[in-house]
């Protein structure tokens, strides 16, 4: 940690599973989509394909050979419909430690949410939280043109902090997010959590058990 921070000028944090408790929503909100077309997700590899891997709707199609009569993009649009609808109602909680992580961070040099999460949706979890104003930079899934594992939304995010990517730390709990970091030129920490523990962050700088960790690293 300490050899990262050396280089660190800004930091760059994912949002859902890191700062949100919010991947049961996401997951709930592609279920009942995806069970309006007659199949059910199984949430074990959801975790995984989904939201670690990035796979989503089409992933989930192919390794069923699911005979759905909608194209993937309107099933997209009909789960950030249900899944707006949790993040205005209040439901979605932040990790208490992921405040205190982001406090610290932002005590040494700027920091950006970057989320493949709507910035609209970011925002409402974040207002209900109080907490919005801690983070002065957000980049959602509107800020770039290819989601990750590509890194145009960390790319993005060192711009907006006016900041040379090589000089960027990523925190993730993804394996999209850590290709995407990666791919950036970024060092990339990764945060394991409930719900990544058998994934292979192989190629990680940093790997902590869970946020509590890392910032005793501090």
């Amino acid at each position: 940690m300490k050899a990262i921070l050396e280089n660190c000028r800004g930091a760059i944090l994912d949002f859902d599973g890191l700062i949100a408790d919010s991947e049961p929503f996401h997951y709930r909100a592609y279920n009942e989509v995806f069970q309006k077309y007659g199949h059910t997700i199984d949430p074990d590899e959801y975790w995984i394909e989904f939201t670690s891997k990035g796979k989503g709707i089409a992933g989930e199609i192919e390794r069923y050979n699911l005979k759905i009569d909608v194209k993937p993009e309107v099933m997209r649009r009909e789960k950030f419909a249900i899944y707006s609808r949790y993040c205005q109602s209040g439901e979605i909680k932040l990790f208490p430690d992921a405040l205190r992580l982001a406090e610290i961070l932002r005590s040494r040099f700027p920091i950006a949410i970057a989320s493949g999460s709507w910035g609209h949706d970011i925002r409402a979890i974040l207002g209900h939280a109080n907490a919005q104003d801690l983070f002065p930079i957000i980049l959602g899934k509107e800020a770039a043109g290819r989601e990750k594992p590509h890194p145009d939304i960390f790319l993005n995010a060192a711009a907006a902090m006016d900041r040379d990517p090589k000089n960027c730390v990523v925190v993730e709990d993804a394996l999209k997010g850590l290709q995407a970091a990666k791919e950036g030129g970024m060092a990339c920490v990764i945060v394991r959590n409930r719900l990544n523990q058998n994934i292979d962050f192989a190629g990680a700088d940093l790997v902590a058990s869970n946020i509590a960790e890392l910032i005793s690293l501090f």
